[in-house]
């Protein structure tokens, strides 16, 4: 295996000239670069990325956090971000937390210990210390609806109010009053903050009808047990506003399934795909999911050692 030393032979060059040129940390003219390119395509070398982040103090590694890889949206958002990576000479590690905190806090730890340039957040809970360690390191980080804007962190907010409030005012415009919400975990603050919104727009535009509210998990199980609840139900809404598009996708089918008329669906549509349900009707509000892919994906980290976050 061909060293830096093999390189610098063969270009007829130091072994800092090499480093240079592969490092891209110093100004080298254009003959002696195309020398040293050259030499390391003919010696095969391959620098030692641990040996280069150990002398920069980076990586040029960006670190992914989704809640679940599963739901349609995040492929998208992946896809997008890891071609913004691509593009300016970083790669990606992809992690999944399956909505809980505590393997998010795990992630981001790792993350830190190995040095990462930055980190994209897009869940919506993460310790408020690990916020503030993320600080003090100066890890470039693109929250999603999570912590405070600052030099090197950007957050992308979401306006889960206005959306809840436009599928409301969709559905009472079709002439429904018995509306119900089916809402994400107890324990997560988007999914407390969807609920809220929920409540807020009901009081506002059906003030003598009671906000009917199912729980759910935003996965494609949480939308099943719902249905059933519905089906159950002695006094069955009219129509519903799912939370996320994985909750939203089985309720129809499992309806139609048991001989029941599916409600009205009003999803906080997330950028998933649209999927036909076993009825064929659907009334959606889509709330900006390609928006925040491609957000993200302009933020995503990538500053050089002395580069700030635009």
């Amino acid at each position: 295996m061909s060293s830096i030393k093999d390189v610098a032979r063969e270009a007829g060059v130091s072994t800092a000239t090499v480093s240079h040129v592969v490092n891209k940390t110093r100004y080298v003219s254009d003959e002696v670069r195309a020398r040293v390119l050259a030499a390391v395509e003919r010696c095969g070398y391959y620098p030692n990325a641990h040996a280069r982040s150990l002398a920069s103090g980076r990586t040029h590694i960006l670190g992914l956090v989704v809640s679940d890889i599963s739901n349609p949206f995040f492929p998208e958002l992946v896809k997008s971000i890891e071609a913004a990576a691509f593009e300016r000479g970083y790669d990606l590690v992809l992690s999944n937390t399956n909505y809980d905190p505590e393997r998010t806090s795990h992630y981001v730890r790792r993350f830190i210990e190995r040095k990462l340039t930055g980190v994209v957040i897009m869940t919506s809970e993460l310790d408020a210390e690990l916020i503030g360690e993320l600080a003090r390191r100066e890890v470039s980080v693109v929250f999603l609806d999570l912590g405070q804007p600052g030099v090197h962190m950007s957050n992308l907010r979401v306006n889960y109010e206005a959306g809840i409030e436009e599928a409301i005012l969709h559905l009472v415009s079709l002439g429904h009053t018995e509306i119900s919400f089916i809402s994400g975990p107890a324990h997560l603050r988007s999914a407390a903050r969807r609920n809220e919104s929920f409540r807020n727009s009901m009081r506002r535009h059906l003030s003598d009808t009671r906000a009917l509210v199912y729980r759910g998990d935003f996965k494609l199980e949480g939308g099943r047990r719902a249905a059933r609840e519905i089906l159950a139900a002695r006094e069955r809404p009219t129509a519903a506003v799912a939370a996320n598009d994985m909750m939203e996708i089985n309720i129809p089918t499992y309806l139609v399934v048991r001989g029941s008329t599916a409600p009205a669906r009003a999803p906080l549509r997330d950028g998933a795909q649209p999927r036909r349900a076993a009825d064929g009707k659907q009334s959606a509000d889509r709330r900006g999911g390609a928006k925040q892919q491609h957000a993200g994906a302009r933020r995503a980290p990538a500053r050089k050692d002395s580069d700030k976050v635009k």
